[in-house]
């Protein structure tokens, strides 16, 4: 999808800039779903899902647009990784998304009512909302990035990000 081609360019700027970068799938997840919760367990899965997010020291979201809110994906990720002690607090988290003409806003407005609760820090700026639907695309058939435009924006989020983690760490080691 275009909103994975944005990971993708994430990816490749982290690389470039000597960051290690890992985009977690989330479609595999079972629904959440408290009767799968075993002893005080998740399913082995989802409790994998938690390490990648918990090993995490920030957080880039690709949020696609469904009927103006999240897609059940990502806020089924959202809950599990929320339950038997949530691993979401305290993560710096950057948002980006392709879509229609308000290119996943909507959308990811709603993420970040999640945010609040999930005690996630996202960042207030640059907003990166493609919209993918102009001509020419601003992504290949295979869904990557290929115009400098929504590249430099990927950028712009990659960076500022990075910026705020390392403040965010900082601020963390002064206070220990």
């Amino acid at each position: 999808s275009t909103n994975t081609g944005l990971l993708r360019c994430a990816a490749e700027i982290a690389k470039s800039a000597g960051v290690d970068f890992e985009i977690v799938e989330i479609g595999h997840l079972p629904f959440m779903n408290e009767d799968l919760e075993v002893d005080g367990k998740v399913p082995d899965v989802v409790d994998q899902f938690k390490q990648s997010v918990a090993s995490a020291d920030a957080l880039m979201f690709a949020c696609p647009e469904y009927n103006y809110g999240v897609t059940p994906a990502l806020k089924n990720a959202l809950d599990w990784a929320s339950r038997q002690g949530s691993v979401w607090a305290k993560k710096p988290a950057a948002i980006m998304g392709s879509g229609g003409g308000f290119g996943t806003g909507r959308g990811q407005l709603a993420l970040r009512q999640s945010f609040i609760f999930l005690d996630i820090i996202p960042l207030s700026k640059p907003e990166v909302c493609v919209r993918r639907f102009t001509s020419p695309s601003p992504f290949d058939a295979n869904g990557d990035v290929v115009d400098e435009k929504t590249k430099n924006s990927v950028q712009a989020s990659f960076d500022a990000l990075m910026e705020l983690t390392k403040t965010l760490q900082a601020g963390k080691s002064n206070n220990s």
